[in-house]
């Protein structure tokens, strides 16, 4: 439970590490606790072309926004649009919305859609290479007009004043689109914002403003101070017409907050491996002082899982090898034991994480929100191939049900691999049908035949002498990185074997490919 000293602490702690970046302490931090001083009892701030700011009720909150201050003044923010193009890929172009020449003059192309990146709290242009990196990649992707949001003027502690200086921030992002369709004649719904943490939120700032703004990605929208607040104060569904969003560091057992949030917030919501604890952060910690240097060691060691949102991104752009479909289903639980495997009849159930969100789009409900998980590797590109596994015991007049656990080793045209799939013992019921989901960073290619073994699991001393026997009538093998109606196809995917042999523990029987074993 989130308490009240809690969220106080963490509002006052001018050092805190959030949004993926490293901490730091300066002499503005002082600064800006003086001008909360100064800001009592004054509930407005105005500024030229982007209208006033208040602190109005939506935005207070006892529990979970204890601090509220007005925004700092454009100049101390200091937002600036830089442009990238695959005509100048590494100089930049300076947009200045209320300088045209700024917009007609530079190499933006009003034939191609638009890119925004925006980092969030304690980042920018020079600390973050995330957003240079994201750049390249997209230009390598496609022909974009990519603009880099450096607001990093406004976005040091304490974190309160920050999450203010948002609100500034995505005022700007409007005033700057609007510059583009009057001088360009761009379209807002061909634009798509790319936000980290508290980016997430100038993005849904900008989004409401703009109204028909075509899609806002959300990576790990920063939670504190945001999660279960009202609408006009968060990301949410209704500030572009597509807004998708990756969880990677919601609160767990562990941490009581997390610097991600677990709130649905978006059209689609991905939480790969449960929106939580990321693999591979753990060693990532320690090894990325080594390997990226200082800067990148320290962003990953305060925050390793909030910057994950960003490398599933980023590696979703050209990656193409293994594609990240996410599934619906009841809990993370379910998921991992293979329950959700299927996409719908109407293709609504599952998802493409990543740049292939939107291809969601024509499946969008209208009223409601929708959560999806995956599981991922712990290191680049991420991806890994997974496969939903039946196996369907055959009940005979002889056959005795037992307790155990499974292992099936699948053996593909380019490798194979052997999966447990059970932690603990299982009763094997004859007669029924069990489904487990497994997943490998191998590419296995087309399976061409399963193995099957299976290891008794009693306390029962006479069954150690008269060891009980399963029947097993047929196994499917189903990849869950390919999007289906429902229900998937079978052809090709199943593996017979002799339903009345007799299989006895620690004994491997084989499973052929045929497309006739599983009886309607």
């Amino acid at each position: 439970m989130k308490t009240q000293v809690g969220l106080y602490f963490f509002a006052l702690v001018s050092g805190l590490v959030a949004a993926g970046s490293g901490s730091f302490v300066s002499n503005s931090s002082v600064l800006q606790e003086t001008d909360v001083i100064e800001q009592l009892g004054k509930k407005e701030v105005c500024m030229k072309e982007l209208g006033c700011f208040s602190i109005t009720t939506d935005f207070i909150s006892i529990m979970r926004r204890p601090i509220n201050v007005l925004p700092h003044d454009r100049v101390t923010i200091n937002t600036r649009f830089l442009l990238y193009t695959r005509e100048h890929p590494k100089e930049w172009d300076q947009l200045v919305a209320s300088d045209p020449n700024s917009i007609k003059k530079s190499s933006l192309n009003p034939n191609n859609p638009t890119k925004f990146i925006v980092h969030g709290f304690m980042d920018s242009e020079v600390f973050g290479p995330w957003m240079v990196n994201m750049k390249d990649e997209f230009l390598m992707h496609g022909d974009y007009n990519i603009i880099i949001v450096d607001w990093s003027g406004g976005n040091k502690p304490p974190y309160y004043q920050a999450t203010s200086n948002t609100r500034v921030v995505g005022a700007e992002i409007d005033l700057l689109v609007k510059a583009l369709e009057k001088n360009l004649q761009l379209k807002r719904s061909n634009m798509h914002i790319i936000g980290h943490s508290l980016g997430a939120h100038i993005a849904g700032y900008a989004g409401e403003r703009l109204k028909t703004l075509g899609r806002i990605t959300g990576c790990d929208p920063a939670e504190p101070y945001f999660e279960n607040m009202p609408k006009t104060v968060r990301l949410d569904p209704s500030d572009a017409n597509f807004v998708d969003v990756i969880h990677t560091d919601a609160a767990s057992k562990i941490r009581f907050i997390g610097f991600g949030m677990s709130q649905l917030v978006g059209h689609v919501d991905f939480f790969p491996n449960n929106g939580k604890q990321q693999p591979g952060c753990t060693k990532e910690k320690f090894l990325t002082f080594v390997t990226e240097g200082l800067k990148e060691g320290m962003r990953r060691f305060g925050s390793c899982n909030h910057q994950r949102a960003l490398d599933f991104f980023h590696n979703s752009i050209n990656y193409r090898k293994v594609v990240p479909v996410g599934y619906q289903c009841s809990s993370w639980e379910d998921y991992l034991d293979g329950k959700c495997a299927e996409c719908g009849k109407d293709m609504k159930q599952c998802a493409i994480m990543g740049i292939r969100a939107d291809e969601y789009i024509p499946y969008k409900p209208k009223d409601t929100q929708t959560a999806f998980y995956l599981q991922t590797g712990g290191k680049a590109p991420y991806w890994q191939y997974h496969y939903q596994i039946s196996v369907k015991l055959y009940k005979t007049t002889g056959s005795k049900d037992t307790s155990g656990k499974i292992q099936v080793t699948l053996f593909g045209e380019l490798a194979d691999e052997m999966f447990h799939l059970q932690k603990t013992a299982v009763n094997l019921v004859h007669g029924s049908r069990y489904q487990y989901l497994v997943a490998t960073e191998k590419n296995l290619g087309e399976i061409k035949s399963v193995s099957l073994k299976w290891t008794l699991q009693t306390l029962n001393p006479i069954k150690l002498f008269v060891k009980p026997v399963i029947y097993v009538e047929y196994v499917t093998v189903v990849p869950m990185n390919t999007q289906e109606k429902s229900p998937r196809k079978l052809t090709n995917r199943q593996y017979c074997g002799n339903a009345k042999l007799a299989i006895k523990p620690r004994t491997t029987a084989s499973f052929l490919k045929k497309n006739n074993c599983i009886k309607a």
